[in-house]
């Protein structure tokens, strides 16, 4: 099962740098790879830019850290986003998981690139000694991978971690060290506080030991409240993690 899944990876890998047409509309992309999305599909996308959450990442409503944060600050180091949920970034982000896996492969780029702008920008950031960074998707259950076939957050984290290596940085995917051990209820419709009761427990450090000392990397599809990447961090920390960055594709607005 292992040999025929990297088979797979390597597949994919290999047709991600073939394509002629925008992965989100199916129009002509004559420079494809280098620009996976179509002049229009591109224009319509929301960067995660201006005011930011300095503790979440999210687009802010004024200077400083958001509300959300300030009500219950998350495990989590920083989280990098470099889009919001909103719009077609909302729509696209949405559809890896709902049947074009194809676009992990343009979300991971920009994800890659906003945290390589990030690590530029922290002083006390150094990739040149210790450990990689450790990428670490968000796992799903078994039962849940089964039946949608593949996790979307693997997808991008594979990605983000061959982007980072062909930009010099030491880094590995981890898929085995986080587990979820149970489903979730989903948390469209949920308050913040009932979405950390729903993931409260959830998740399980497999591989505790190497995690000691490390830098992780959390990566997902989408934040929302954040709650999901704060309970994996809680447990990556307690297993002796030194810091927990969570990278995600899109992430929710600060609401008025």
């Amino acid at each position: 099962m292992t040999v025929l899944k990297g088979l797979k990876k390597r597949i994919r890998a290999h047709f991600s740098m073939r394509g002629f047409t925008c992965d989100a509309c199916g129009g002509e992309v004559f420079d494809y790879p280098a620009h996976r999305l179509c002049a229009k599909c591109e224009e319509s996308m929301r960067p995660n830019d201006g005011r930011v959450c300095g503790k979440c990442g999210r687009k802010t409503l004024a200077e400083g850290v958001c509300l959300s944060c300030k009500s219950r600050m998350p495990r989590f180091d920083q989280g990098f986003s470099p889009f919001v949920y909103r719009g077609e970034s909302a729509s696209f982000v949405n559809r890896i998981k709902t049947g074009n896996p194809t676009l992990a492969y343009y979300f991971a780029e920009k994800m890659a690139y906003c945290l390589i702008k990030r690590f530029e920008e922290m002083e006390n950031f150094k990739t040149e000694v210790g450990d990689p960074l450790m990428i670490i998707p968000i796992p799903l259950t078994k039962e849940r991978l089964r039946a949608r076939g593949y996790n979307q957050a693997e997808l991008l984290a594979d990605h983000v971690c061959t982007v980072l290596q062909e930009k010099g940085y030491c880094a590995e995917v981890c898929n085995s060290v986080l587990q979820k051990t149970r489903d979730t209820a989903q948390q469209k419709h949920m308050d913040y506080v009932s979405r950390i009761e729903n993931v409260a427990g959830a998740y399980h450090v497999h591989e505790r030991k190497v995690c000691r000392g490390r830098t992780i990397v959390l990566v997902d599809d989408v934040m929302t409240t954040g709650a999901t990447g704060s309970e994996c961090a809680s447990r990556l920390l307690s297993a002796g993690a030194e810091r927990v960055f969570f990278l995600v594709g899109a992430a929710l607005p600060e609401q008025k």
